[in-house]
């Protein structure tokens, strides 16, 4: 795992008169979890990146770099190729995701690299809310895939029984056949979900459908 860039982030701190713990208290991070996520031993997430770029007056996208999170999906040396993807819908606040109406021809996003066949585009629109600092952001997700193991601790798009869409973060249910979904952006929880499909996150970019 890259470090963080631990001077950029005392820099900050200094600008705002804050100190790590005090960060941390705002962030609602105990002080030795602030150490190991500044140390670079625990992960980012993105509900605390949107957090601290508002803390701090600067954006997620910045955030996420500044510890390493590469957010265009694009690895150091490569060189950023047209890649076409159809768009799939839009995702709200709480993270549901709403599809493109059916029988409208799909519009087609450039992600800016090379992608997984199969994969699709959709578009965070959250303005005016706890999530704006998102707010046109894009997530691509690779191919529709049947439950399975696969998806356990990871991010995904997933559809539910009954037809529900979700942006979220798949855990082991307590009854056969379910799983805990827990939203990665400070989303309402949903326990025990029948998820019929995913299709699991590759990356999320700052863009414009």
């Amino acid at each position: 795992m890259t470090k963080p860039d631990v001077d950029w982030f005392r820099r900050k701190l200094e600008e705002h008169r804050l100190s790590q713990s005090g960060l941390g208290r705002m962030l609602g991070i105990d002080k030795s979890s602030m150490s190991l996520l500044l140390g670079g031993k625990r992960k980012l997430t993105l509900t605390a990146a949107a957090d601290m770029a508002r803390i701090l007056g600067v954006t997620a996208t910045e955030v996420m770099e500044r510890f390493g999170v590469r957010v265009d999906g694009i690895r150091a040396g490569d060189e950023a190729t047209p890649q076409m993807l159809p768009f799939e819908g839009w995702i709200d606040e709480s993270a549901h995701v709403h599809p493109e109406g059916a029988g409208r021809r799909k519009r087609m996003i450039d992600v800016g690299t090379n992608i997984e066949p199969g994969s699709g585009a959709f578009q965070w629109r959250t303005p005016q809310s706890k999530m704006d600092v998102l707010d046109g952001w894009i997530v691509v997700s690779g191919p529709r895939r049947e439950a399975d193991d696969k998806m356990i601790g990871r991010g995904c798009v997933v559809g539910l029984k009954g037809g529900d869409m979700m942006l979220r973060l798949v855990r082991r249910g307590y009854s056969p056949g379910t799983h805990l979904l827990f939203g990665l952006m400070g989303a309402q929880d949903v326990t025990e979900g029948e998820v019929e499909w995913y299709a699991p996150i590759l990356m999320m970019k700052p863009a414009a459908i």
